[in-house]
C-alpha cells in the first residue's frame, strides 16, 4: 500500500489569529451536545476527528481509501493524518468561521502537543467533568434505542478507563499553562451550558476576554533589586489575599511546562534576547484571567519595567489602582545584596555587577513612576527600615484605599499529618478538649457536604463513589466556609490530615493564611499496620486489610515527605514519637502546645 500523504501542510498562515478551543470530556459527558449549542450561540465552527476520518473514508479518496485499510486492520491512524485533515478542514473554514470547537481531541499528550507546534496554540481546554456513574447511567439509557454495540456496561467500563488513562496527562499539561476551564457536567443542560457561557463569555468572544478583571484591584510593585519588594508582597498576600504573580517566575513556569510558548521563551532567552512584550502580556493577561474568580487582587511583581508596559497593560488588560514604588537608597539595596551574597551563591550579587543593576533600574524605571505618578497613581513606600516598620506603611495604603484585611489573616493553623493508625485524630480530640482549638478534618468536611445534599455534595458523592480525587479547589474552598465559620469562636485551627501533598501546603498558605506549626505524629509502619488490622476486626472498613494498608502507607510516605522536608527547612515541624499510650504521646503534644503563645 503506498504510504499515507498527510496534505494539509499548507495554507496554515491562515489560521495564525485562529480562534481554538480543544474540548474533552469521556463517553457520555454530554461534550457534543455542549458542543452543538456553543456553536448556535457563538458561531464557532465544531471539528470532530471522529467525523472528518468517517467523511474521508466515504469520498472515496485516495487518503480515504488508505485510512479504510488502516481501520479494517484495526491500527491507529497516524497522528501526522489526523493533523492534516484538522488543518484541511480549518484552513478551508478559516475566513468565515469566529472560531474552532476541535471536539474529543487531543485525546493524548502528543496530539495536543503536536497541533500547537504545527497548527496554532489552543486558547484553553474546555474540559466537562462527570463522573463514571453518571456517564455509565447515560449511555445505558442511550443504548435503549442507540443500537450501538459498544453502549454495554462492560465496554463502558473499558472506554472510561482508557479515556481517563490517556487523557489526564492532557489536562495536567495544560492546566500547568492556565489553560484548563474545568464545567461540572453532572446536571441540566441548560444548567452545563450557564457554565459554558461564562467562560466564553470571559474568554472566547473578542474583546472580552479580560472582562473579568473589568473591577479587580490591581498593584503594579516596584523597586530595585534588594528594595525588599518581595518580602512585602509576601505579606500583602496573606493579610490581605492577593494573588502575587511575578513575570519572572511565570517566565520560568511556562519555559519548564515544555510547550511551544515554552520552547520560544528558550530559545530566546539562550540567545540573550529579550522577552518580546506581547508574550509577556499574555501571560500575565492569561494567569490573572484563570484567577480572576476567587482572587480578591492582583500584585503585579516587578512590573512595569519600562513605561511601554505600563501604558500597554492598562490598555489591553485592566487599569492598575495602585503603583507601591519601594524607595531605598542605593547604598541600602548594595549592602543588603552584599549580605545575600554571604550566602545566596548568585553570581550577580557582586560590587560591579549590583552597580550595573541598579543603574538599569533607574535608567528604565524612573519614567514609569513619573507616568504614573502623573496619573496620581504612585504610593511611595520609604523602605529603609525593618520589614514591619515598611509594612506598617503598606498597610497604611490599603487602609486609606478601604481594602480590607483578609478575615483570616490573625488565625492560627497548626497542620497535623500522620499516617493511616498513627493515632492523629485521637491527638486532635485531646487538644481540643484541654486547649480550646477547632478541630477541621477535610474528610469529615467532604463527608458533611455529601450528607448535606446539596447539589455540591452531591457532585462530590459521585466523585468519591468512583474513587477519584476530589480537586483541592474544593477542598480548599470547604476549609475556608468551615474556618470564616468558626472565627467568632475560635482563632486557633488543627487541620488534620492536611496537607497529604506540597502542593495543597502552598496553596493553603497562598489562598488563606500561613501556617504556625506543623505537627508530625511519627509511627512506624509496623505499629500503624498492628492498629489498623485491630481496627479492621470491628470497623467494617474494607480498606482495613494487609494488602491494601501497605499501599496506603506507601502513598502516604511518598506525598507526604516532601511536606515534612518542605516545612522542616523553615523550622515548622515538629514530630511527635507517637509509638506509646494514648496518655504517653499526648505528653509529648502537651509540651508542643505549651511552648506556644496562642
Amino acid at each position: 500500500m503506498p504510504a499515507l500523504l498527510p496534505q494539509g501542510d499548507s495554507g496554515t498562515g491562515a489560521l495564525k489569529d485562529a480562534k481554538v478551543v480543544f474540548v474533552v470530556g469521556g463517553p457520555g459527558s454530554g461534550k457534543g451536545t455542549q458542543c452543538a449549542k456553543i456553536v448556535e450561540k457563538y458561531g464557532f465552527t465544531h471539528l470532530s476527528t471522529g467525523d472528518l476520518l468517517r467523511e474521508e473514508v466515504a469520498s472515496g479518496s485516495q487518503r480515504g481509501k488508505e485510512l479504510t485499510e488502516i481501520m479494517k486492520k484495526g491500527d491507529l491512524v497516524p497522528l501526522d493524518t489526523v493533523l492534516a485533515m484538522l488543518k484541511d478542514a480549518m484552513v478551508a473554514k478559516a475566513t468565515t468561521s469566529k472560531g474552532f470547537l476541535i471536539d474529543g481531541y487531543p485525546r493524548e499528550l502528543e496530539q495536543g502537543i503536536r497541533f500547537e507546534r504545527e497548527v496554532v496554540p489552543a486558547q484553553f481546554v474546555l474540559c466537562f467533568d462527570v463522573s463514571d456513574k453518571t456517564m455509565t447511567d447515560r449511555l445505558l439509557d442511550r443504548a435503549k434505542t442507540s443500537g450501538r454495540a459498544d453502549d454495554n456496561e462492560e465496554t463502558i467500563k473499558k472506554r472510561l478507563k482508557t479515556f481517563h488513562d490517556i487523557t489526564q496527562p492532557v489536562i495536567d499539561y495544560f492546566q500547568k499553562q492556565n489553560k484548563v476551564r474545568m464545567i461540572p457536567a453532572e446536571t441540566t443542560v441548560d444548567e452545563i451550558f450557564g457554565e459554558v457561557q461564562k467562560v466564553f463569555d470571559a474568554l472566547a468572544q473578542p474583546g472580552n476576554s479580560t472582562e473579568c478583571l473589568k473591577n479587580t484591584n490591581i498593584f503594579f510593585v516596584v523597586g530595585g533589586p534588594g528594595s525588599g519588594k518581595g518580602t512585602q508582597c509576601a505579606k500583602i498576600v496573606e493579610k490581605y489575599g492577593f494573588t502575587h504573580l511575578s513575570t519572572g517566575d511565570l517566565l520560568r513556569e511556562e519555559v519548564a511546562s515544555g510547550s511551544q510558548r515554552g520552547q520560544e521563551l528558550t530559545s530566546i532567552m539562550e540567545r540573550g534576547a529579550l522577552v518580546p512584550l506581547d508574550t509577556v502580556l499574555a501571560m500575565l493577561k492569561d494567569a490573572m484571567v484563570a484567577k480572576a474568580a476567587t482572587s480578591k487582587g492582583f500584585l503585579i511583581d516587578g512590573y512595569p519595567r519600562e513605561l511601554e508596559q505600563g501604558i500597554r497593560f492598562e490598555k489591553e488588560v485592566s487599569p492598575a489602582k495602585v503603583m507601591l514604588n519601594f524607595h531605598v537608597s542605593d547604598e541600602t539595596m548594595t549592602e543588603r545584596l552584599l549580605y545575600r551574597a554571604k550566602t545566596s551563591g548568585r553570581a550577580d550579587d557582586n560590587e560591579e555587577t549590583i552597580k550595573k543593576r541598579l543603574k538599569t533600574f533607574h535608567d528604565s524605571t524612573q519614567p514609569v513612576i513619573d507616568h504614573f505618578e502623573k496619573a496620581g497613581k504612585v504610593k511611595t513606600i520609604k523602605a529603609e527600615g525593618s520589614v514591619d516598620e515598611i509594612f506598617k506603611q503598606v498597610q497604611n495604603v490599603f487602609k486609606d484605599l478601604n481594602i480590607e484585611e483578609s478575615k483570616l489573616s490573625d488565625a492560627k493553623v497548626v497542620f497535623v499529618v500522620g499516617g493511616p493508625g498513627s493515632g492523629k485524630g485521637t491527638q486532635c480530640s485531646k487538644i481540643v478538649e484541654k486547649y480550646g482549638f477547632c478541630h477541621l478534618s477535610s474528610g469529615d468536611l467532604l463527608r458533611a457536604e455529601v450528607n448535606s445534599g446539596t447539589a455540591r455534595g452531591k457532585q462530590l458523592n459521585e466523585i468519591m463513589e468512583k474513587g477519584d480525587l476530589v480537586s483541592l479547589d474544593v477542598v480548599l474552598q470547604l476549609l475556608r466556609e468551615a474556618m470564616l465559620g468558626k472565627l467568632s469562636t475560635s482563632k486557633c485551627f488543627l487541620i488534620d490530615g492536611y496537607p497529604r501533598e506540597l502542593e495543597q501546603g502552598k496553596r493553603f498558605e497562598n489562598e488563606i493564611v500561613e501556617c504556625t506549626s506543623v505537627l508530625y505524629f511519627d509511627v512506624s509502619d509496623d505499629t500503624m499496620t498492628k492498629r489498623l488490622l485491630e481496627r479492621g476486626k470491628s470497623s467494617g472498613r474494607v480498606d482495613d486489610n494487609e494488602e491494601t494498608i501497605k499501599k496506603r502507607l506507601q502513598t502516604f510516605h511518598n506525598q507526604t515527605q516532601p511536606v515534612i522536608d518542605h516545612y522542616a527547612k523553615q523550622n515548622k515541624v515538629t514530630a511527635i514519637k507517637a509509638e506509646g499510650g494514648v496518655n504517653d504521646i499526648f505528653a509529648e503534644v502537651k509540651k508542643f502546645m505549651d511552648s506556644k503563645s496562642w
